[in-house]
């Protein structure tokens, strides 16, 4: 009786141990290059400036993560200076975990609601098995060497899939109106009045000569 009451035990903790790995464990199929950048919707480099998590219940699932780079360089998309970008927040559930003030190559995906149980509330997401890479610092397009220790190399393949690169620019924001520069010059204010005085002193001097004619 004993024993089969510690055979019991031993197999719920067996259960127990091997369940939670077995549910939550993420698994990538690998992808080639060229399929890498053809299933993302902005591929860019960037240098994380910012990180956030979104808001959530203690009871509920783990909010995502969302990063802000600061892009250097955009691959594919939107040539923005700045991009925000959600993953899971663990790498379990697949999420990518961003180091704030690394530089990365980040392929991103647009859409599919599935994704995160809680919406992140930007367009754009990535994965554990979406194939970013942690890369030299700088702001020049990848070159064969700008892989870094312990990450996934950049081969000649990545580097043919990615093509040319795009220097994002900035949109300059309309100043606001100044005084001294974008209102009207004093001089022809006072030029206006002093046409428009003139104008009236010479009606009133007709109006007076046809009344004594």
């Amino acid at each position: 009786m004993k024993h089969r009451i510690l055979a019991v035990l031993l197999f719920l903790a067996a259960t127990l141990a091997i369940a939670p790995g077995t549910a939550c464990a993420c698994s990538c199929a690998r992808l080639e290059p060229k399929a890498q950048v053809g299933q993302s919707a902005a591929v860019f480099t960037g240098t994380v400036v910012a990180v956030r998590q979104v808001e959530g219940t203690l009871s509920g699932p783990r909010p995502p993560m969302v990063y802000t780079f600061r892009v250097d360089q955009v691959y594919k998309g939107k040539a923005s200076v700045e991009f925000d970008v959600a993953t899971n927040a663990d790498g379990a559930s697949c999420g990518y975990d961003f180091d704030t003030g690394s530089r990365y190559l980040v392929f991103a995906s647009e859409g599919e609601s599935g994704t995160f149980e809680i919406d992140p509330g930007v367009p754009l997401r990535t994965t554990l098995c979406s194939g970013n890479r942690r890369v030299q610092a700088g702001e020049a397009p990848l070159r064969m060497g700008d892989g870094v220790q312990n990450a996934e190399p950049l081969t000649a393949e990545l580097l043919a899939a990615l093509g040319t690169a795009t220097r994002p620019t900035a949109v300059a924001k309309p100043s606001p109106p100044d005084a001294a520069g974008d209102g009207p010059s004093p001089f022809w204010i006072y030029g206006g009045a002093a046409v428009a005085a003139l104008g009236l002193a010479l009606a009133g001097w007709r109006l007076l000569r046809r009344r004594r004619v």
